[in-house]
């Protein structure tokens, strides 16, 4: 007996359904370059299903049997999973030509898969499907396989001819195209590595000055420091109730991580995030300070439901969990790491971020909640993500920490300072209540930092704060390049923030301070160590 399957259907959607698929194959042609950049198998998986659409479309034009209609479902089936691994490891996110139907290609791909997937179901189940078609039915498909074909190549044409290419005004400058290129350095090419944080924001009794002396001097405080830190009648010294970021093992947030000892410098600043170009970044939060707070990133890739920030944004109510995220509470926030987070054309091998409470930024900030982020371009980066060409990284946060707008200050004033309490507004109490500090710390009373001679250095300084914290950071004694340029000291504004490397070649316990004269003597200076 014949075998059925192999007889011609004399299907009306043929030439429909061909050209459907010649325009899918080549849809996918368009998006392959950028599909190689997640890993190989997922390149060679892309490219698989863009040749089986050709093929779809070679042998529908060649014969029309049950076989080759089956098949065509299968690759349109296999087309939509492979979108969907798209989707999952990060692609769509940042790049807007593959898993968003408002791009031309995307849509294209979408459309094909629809048209064969409906031809095919209506070929198989069709009744009399081995009927010689009529001549209107013929013309139909014809005009059918054709219109397909001119939107399909149309759609697909401009999808090739507007994918972003910079240019420079004319569009035929080749320094403007590469300028701008690195610019715009927005795509994302995934490592498929997520990197997770598990972060608390927790309530620390802190200390500017936990020596009780000015370890610059080597001397007790003067009338000057103590202004600062002595604590008597309406004045709270140098213990400060705040809330810092700290770092936990696992998100039960039952331990604490250990800061190691060779970091005790970092002080009040959260724990470093780093993260090489590629990376998905994952901050598990939980809030136990009695206030509101969240984690607001600089630099990386967010959407609405990670940036940390509350405002009128036109989102709803899923998107503003992570704005405020209420005491005793808990919010992950997702980050992406384009290429646009990276080293630009003149930085090193990693630049600095920060990342910060935004749910009341100015009391948020004041009560601790800063911390510094790390992210290193592809391929230079360490398993930690940190740089492989760093011998030693140091983070120094220099501001002026303004505790009167801390939501502490009625706390610390009751609990710290001696009656008779002060009116808030006093301006004498106010002013002893500006912590001129570095890293949360104050004449010198910062850990130490220690590297050896000939050590490949990279500072990582970052100001915050007000008016006031206009700050240039100098270093004694060692020499810094910055962008390119070698200097010994740099200018900060508040949330700024400078990478500079430094190979030190002279021995010796040295100074680092903000050369403002009124912050130098209020405090705002530290040492450094090069054995």
């Amino acid at each position: 007996m014949p075998d059925r399957t192999s007889y011609p259907l004399r299907s009306p959607w043929r030439f429909a359904a061909a050209a459907a698929a010649l325009c899918g194959g080549i849809s996918h042609v368009v998006e392959a370059e950028d599909q190689y950049h997640p890993g190989l198998w997922f390149g060679l998986l892309f490219t698989s299903v863009t040749v089986a659409w050709f093929v779809l479309a070679v042998l529908l034009a060649r014969r029309d049997t049950r076989p080759v209609w089956r098949s065509g479902a299968v690759i349109a089936a296999c087309s939509v999973l492979v979108w969907y691994l798209g989707r999952q490891i990060g692609i769509p996110e940042v790049v807007d030509d593959l898993g968003l139907l408002s791009g031309p290609a995307m849509l294209v791909q979408f459309l094909a898969c629809v048209l064969v997937l409906l031809a095919t179901a209506m070929t198989l189940t069709r009744t009399g499907a081995e009927v010689q078609p009529s001549p209107r039915q013929r013309r139909w498909t014809v005009l059918a396989g054709a219109a397909v074909l001119v939107v399909g190549l149309g759609t697909t044409g401009s999808a090739a001819l507007g994918r972003p290419t910079p240019t420079g005004p004319t569009g035929t400058d080749p320094v403007a195209d590469g300028y701008w290129s690195a610019v715009g350095a927005t795509a994302h090419h995934p490592t498929g590595r997520t990197r997770t944080y598990h972060l608390g924001a927790d309530e620390v009794v802190w200390d500017y000055a936990p020596a009780g002396y000015n370890q610059i001097t080597g001397t007790p405080f003067d009338e000057v420091a103590a202004t600062y830190v002595r604590s008597g009648p309406g004045r709270v010294g140098s213990r400060y109730l705040k809330c810092l970021y700290r770092a936990y093992t696992d998100a039960s947030f039952n331990h604490l991580a250990q800061r190691p000892a060779q970091d005790a410098y970092l002080g009040l600043l959260g724990p470093v995030i780093r993260a090489e170009v590629g990376d998905r970044i994952v901050v598990s939060f939980r809030n136990a300070c009695h206030f509101p707070a969240s984690v607001h990133p600089h630099g990386v890739f967010y959407t609405k439901n990670s940036e940390g920030a509350p405002y009128a944004d036109n989102t709803s109510a899923g998107d503003k969990a992570d704005d405020a995220v209420p005491p005793g509470g808990r919010h992950t926030y997702t980050w992406l790491v384009p290429d646009r987070a990276g080293p630009g054309p003149h930085d090193g091998s990693s630049v600095m971020w920060m990342y910060h409470s935004h749910t009341d930024e100015v009391q948020d900030t004041y009560a601790g909640l800063m911390g510094p982020m790390v992210i290193t371009g592809p391929g230079r980066a360490r398993p930690d993500g940190g740089p492989k060409d760093v011998d030693r990284e140091v983070f120094e946060l220099f501001s002026v920490m303004n505790e009167n707008n801390s939501p502490y200050l009625d706390v610390n004033t009751k609990r710290f300072a001696q009656p008779p309490y002060p009116d808030p507004d006093d301006e004498d109490f106010q002013e002893s209540n500006l912590m001129h500090a570095v890293n949360g710390y104050v004449y010198g009373n910062q850990p130490m930092v220690t590297f050896r001679k000939g050590e490949r250095v990279r500072w990582y300084v970052m100001g915050m704060g007000t008016e006031v914290d206009l700050h240039t950071p100098h270093w004694h004694a060692n020499t810094v390049v910055v962008g390119g340029m070698r200097m010994d000291l740099v200018n900060l504004l508040p949330a700024s923030m400078v990478v500079a490397d430094m190979v030190p070649d002279n021995p010796g316990i040295w100074l680092f301070h903000c050369h403002v004269n009124d912050h130098l003597t209020a405090g705002m200076v530290t040492r450094y160590r090069v054995t």
